[in-house]
């Protein structure tokens, strides 16, 4: 399988957290968005131009983070499941990911980016509401986890997935002050061994681009 991605990108991160749990090998594309000749030759693959996508053996082309996990739930039954076999469970786990893309990491990269502009050029607006959605979705998580280790259950899943790649981002933004829940699983959650890997690997790029934004600011 060939799996195209950035480390830029949280939904590339969302999809690697979910390779690395399950321990199934892949071979790696990383694409430099940020470099116009990069992306348009990716463009000539996938004529959206977004990652992650992953090539099948068979050639099927497989968008979307989501929909990718949930393809390597099914080809690869013997590994990690990060959608549960009970329907209500694995509804609530979809729930749970939708949320999060949706409501915490959509805001989160829109924090970013208007970070990343001159202070002038900010939509304060625009800022504002995205750090009241990140607060809800605060709430919303950390209610999940009062009587949970994991966003799942006791199983790592899709939704963590989900989250860890926002949070990491958000907790630079908004701290988790007083929501005690969502503080101790990110404690326990930067352990776990795929989080650290993804880390590390990502760290470079990271920092590579907040210089670049502190020289554009």
């Amino acid at each position: 399988m060939e799996l195209y991605f950035s480390y830029l990108s949280t939904y590339s991160q969302k999809v690697l957290l979910g390779f690395y749990e399950k321990g199934i090998p892949f071979n790696g594309h990383h694409i430099d968005l940020g470099d116009p000749e990069v992306h348009d030759k990716y463009r000539e693959l996938y004529p959206f131009g977004k990652v992650p996508l992953l090539i099948c053996d068979d050639a099927r082309m497989i968008p979307e983070s989501s929909i990718i996990l949930e393809y390597l739930d099914t080809t690869f039954p013997n590994s990690l499941t990060l959608i549960p076999a009970e329907a209500e469970a694995a509804r609530r786990v979809r729930f749970l990911d939708r949320m999060c893309d949706l409501y915490l990491n959509d805001p989160v990269v829109s924090l970013i980016f208007e970070s990343w502009k001159p202070e002038p050029e900010r939509n304060m607006e625009m800022m504002v509401k995205a750090s009241e959605k990140i607060g809800i979705m605060y709430r919303l998580l950390n209610d999940q986890l009062l009587d949970q280790p994991l966003l799942g259950g006791e199983t790592f899943c899709l939704a963590d997935c989900a989250a860890i790649p926002s949070l990491f981002y958000a907790k630079s933004f908004a701290p988790f002050g007083d929501f005690e829940a969502l503080s101790r699983y990110w404690g326990e959650i930067s352990k776990r061994p795929a989080y650290m890997r993804l880390k590390q690997e990502a760290e470079p790029y990271i920092e590579q681009a907040m210089g670049n934004s502190e020289q554009v600011g």
